[in-house]
């Protein structure tokens, strides 16, 4: 081969390459490319960065994220992963195997190529070669990737709280609850179940405390052909189940800053929305030190079920420092760590959601969400969350998801104030977070109307 051919082929490669998203996850060299990335960038570990230097970290946060850090609200460790913060190369190897097997429907929505029908079970992600330069769909297709990773545990259930965080006087109020999903779209045993309703996932929201609101369940249904999810709730006070409009999706959540769709960033059916691909970067994620440090080992109990480990680790944040002098929901547990991700531009398809649009920052090898920067209706910036996802090994093949999320907090820039969702470590009173997979008691026959009536008993 001539040198001239060479050059062109080598250019042809680089091309390709560069044209199509990360199909493999799993990455053996993963300490080296993580070095790459801190070459790139004029941070290193173990800077800290506050007011006094916020210029080092221009253009390696949201823009929000970075006005926190100039007014002195945020102070950023910079930290690193001393593990490979990816998926397992079992995933990998289905997600290799889907090329070519699905495309997007008339709303989006996934569809098998050799059918030309929705899909019952996807096995990895489906759309493992997204050519982000070309691809007018690239955005819609990595959300899709995303929720896939999403849904890996089968079925899960924690507990969680949420606090409200006020300028001046921080914790101001409280609220207990329980979550429980089962997906159906994909599994971690790789099999498909029978699968009447045809959904994707199911998942319940039952409020447990204080007294004025404990008994009020939410069921949500998310269908495979993607058409709108079914979002019911049952209220104590009438004792009866009240179906919920769409825009209920994007109301407040019991008061919060947080709605019902911003769980773990972005919790909706994906064609609720239209999406586009904005670009590709390194953004500084913030992830707990534990987070950091080690993948979260469940344990296997003895009725077959896998429970987290207690103990991994706590919760700190600003309002309960009485010398810290930032924001009042500022993290203070958290290291900042170099990432590629995708900033995805999501535009709601309803006219009367809450939010105009909103920028999610994916991060590239595990697929979650980290931040969501969000507008109003008005086309102003309105508020931030940011979305810690931590590591999870279970099962006797070890395998590594990135279903959990143990803190999450919505900022509210607007009215200066803070929401803050927890659910791994210890509550504000002590009590330790209870996480399980594949429990015998979490069986697709509690997802119904007549039996989240009962819950409330």
């Amino acid at each position: 081969m001539s040198r001239k051919a060479l050059l062109v082929c080598l250019v042809g490669m680089l091309i390709v390459v560069f044209s199509f998203g990360n199909a493999m996850a799993f990455d053996p060299n993963w300490k080296a490319n993580q070095q790459k990335l801190f070459d790139q960038i004029p941070v290193k570990v173990g800077d800290v960065i506050d007011s006094s230097n916020w210029q080092k970290v221009e253009g390696l946060l949201p823009p929000s994220v970075l006005d926190w850090v100039k007014k002195g609200e945020f102070v950023l460790n910079i930290g690193e992963f001393k593990y490979d913060f990816s998926s397992d190369e079992t995933w990998d190897k289905a997600t290799q195997a889907n090329k070519g097997k699905y495309k997007l429907g008339p709303i989006k929505e996934i569809i098998e190529v050799a059918t030309g029908k929705y899909p019952t079970y996807i096995n990895g992600r489906p759309f493992p070669d997204v050519d982000l330069k070309n691809d007018p769909d690239a955005g819609a297709k990595l959300m899709h990737n995303n929720a896939l990773e999403q849904l890996r545990m089968g079925a899960m259930s924690e507990d969680f709280n949420v606090e409200w965080i006020g300028e001046s006087r921080g914790l101001e109020r409280e609220i207990s609850s329980w979550w429980y999903q089962y997906a159906f779209l994909t599994r971690p045993d790789g099999k498909e179940l029978p699968n009447p309703m045809k959904t994707s996932r199911i998942e319940i929201i039952a409020m447990t405390a204080p007294y004025d609101i404990a008994g009020n369940v939410l069921l949500k249904h998310h269908w495979l052909d993607g058409s709108e999810q079914r979002f019911v709730m049952y209220i104590p006070a009438i004792r009866r189940v009240k179906k919920m409009s769409a825009a209920n999706h994007s109301d407040p959540f019991f008061g919060t800053d947080l709605t019902n769709d911003d769980a773990a960033g972005w919790n909706a059916t994906n064609t609720s929305a239209k999406w586009r691909l904005l670009e590709e970067k390194i953004i500084l994620l913030p992830k707990a030190y534990y987070v950091a440090e080690h993948p979260d080992q469940f344990v296997e109990q003895s009725d077959g079920s896998w429970k987290a480990a207690p103990g991994i680790g706590n919760m700190k944040w600003g309002y309960a420092d009485p010398e810290w002098k930032g924001a009042k929901w500022a993290p203070l547990h958290v290291v900042w760590i170099p990432r590629k991700v995708y900033v995805i531009e999501a535009i709601p398809v309803d006219p009367y959601y809450n939010y105009g649009r909103f920028h999610l920052y994916v991060d590239k090898e595990s697929m979650t969400t980290s931040y969501n920067m969000i507008f109003n209706r008005a086309d102003e910036y309105w508020k931030t969350i940011l979305v810690d996802s931590t590591c999870v090994k279970w099962r006797k093949d070890n395998q590594k998801i990135f279903t959990l999320y143990p803190w999450y907090v919505a900022v509210d820039d607007k009215t200066h104030h803070a929401s803050i969702c927890s659910s791994r470590g210890k509550t504000p009173k002590g009590r330790e977070f209870n996480i399980t997979f594949d429990s015998p008691q979490n069986t697709p026959s509690m997802y119904r109307d007549d039996k989240i009536a009962t819950m409330a008993k």
